[in-house]
């Protein structure tokens, strides 16, 4: 039976506030290549994942083969799992790493040292190392729930063309399409879950998930709020400063009109400086005067509205993502 998926992937939510800081910085502001850097790096890791994804997608595995994606749990401290697949005999965690250059994973001290085509040597998590200390904590958290069945934990490296030296290990180095194999190599016919304790299990894991948020961005990146352009920003061109048309927005620069361009900007606050926001901040970071036009703009989204009258703040959950611009 195809692989049955409980949790999907979705992007990282850090990637949307660094968008948003390279929106609203000048372009030759010191934040910047950091940012972009930083950017590039995360959009690659999920893209590696996302490669993973299709194979396992595409693939008929044994009934009872359940995947969830982008796992953030507690254990004896906080731990993610990019991929985790379950039956009923065990669990197997892959750790996908997608970095380019020549890599090479040494011992002692644990290191992923990476040589890029420029000659610059950057060091990193090793992978091995990683992949083990993830599968310890997920083994105690799967003992906190009374679960005790094996889990195996490997390294996938995104994409063929990657090349990477590494010691003697028990820790398989795969790439995507060799996953599925391995998996079923695993099976021994011998379940320690019966199916319904397996989607009790399944449903435990979905409910202690709780999402990343990351920091501020400005905080992130030591970025001062008076570097940040304020306005909202056309959904088609990207320059900021739309104006307020009746119930929408217009862009002067080429012409586009939106019902909703404000979402993004109100979201930009929160990712830009995760602090609550008044009326009249929403009002200056929106470039509108009517306080009865800020409150109703912010009505639109579903905002948390906390204290009353003037003193009446609001917050948003990060967590849920952005819906494209109308």
């Amino acid at each position: 039976m195809t692989i049955i998926i409980l949790k999907e992937r979705t992007p990282p939510l850090l990637i949307e506030g660094l968008e948003s800081a390279l929106r609203r910085l000048s372009p030759n502001h010191p934040a910047i290549p950091k940012i972009q850097a930083r950017l590039s790096s995360i959009k690659a890791g999920f893209g590696g994942e996302e490669e993973l994804d299709r194979v396992l997608r595409d693939y008929n595995f044994p009934a009872n083969t359940w995947i969830l994606n982008d796992l953030s749990l507690s254990s004896r401290t906080l731990f993610q799992i990019d991929t985790l697949l379950l039956t009923p005999e065990f669990a197997v965690i892959c750790e996908v790493k997608n970095i380019s250059g020549e890599l090479t994973v040494k011992e002692n001290p644990p290191q992923l040292l990476r040589v890029a085509d420029d000659g610059t040597i950057t060091g990193f998590i090793s992978p091995l190392a990683q992949v083990e200390n993830t599968c310890s904590l997920f083994k105690d958290w799967l003992l906190s729930q009374q679960i005790d069945i094996p889990v195996y934990g490997c390294v996938v490296l995104a994409y063929a063309k990657q090349r990477i030296t590494i010691p003697p290990t028990h820790i398989p180095i795969l790439f995507p399409r060799l996953v599925p194999n391995y998996v079923r190599s695993l099976h021994a016919d011998s379940p320690k879950l019966t199916s319904n304790e397996l989607r009790q299990l399944t449903t435990s894991l979905i409910n202690a998930h709780r999402d990343y948020l990351p920091d501020s961005i400005c905080s992130i990146f030591d970025i001062t709020t008076d570097s940040i352009k304020k306005g909202v920003a056309c959904p088609s061109c990207e320059q900021i400063g739309m104006r307020k048309r009746g119930k929408g927005w217009f862009c002067t620069s080429c012409g586009t009109r939106s019902n909703d361009a404000h979402i993004q900007a109100i979201r930009d606050w929160f990712m830009l400086f995760n602090k609550p926001l008044t009326n009249t901040c929403c009002r200056s970071f929106l470039g509108v005067k009517n306080p009865r036009t800020a409150l109703n703009l912010m009505t639109t989204m579903e905002l948390t509205a906390n204290g009353n009258n003037r003193g009446r703040t609001y917050t948003l959950k990060l967590n849920k993502r952005r819906q494209k611009h109308t």
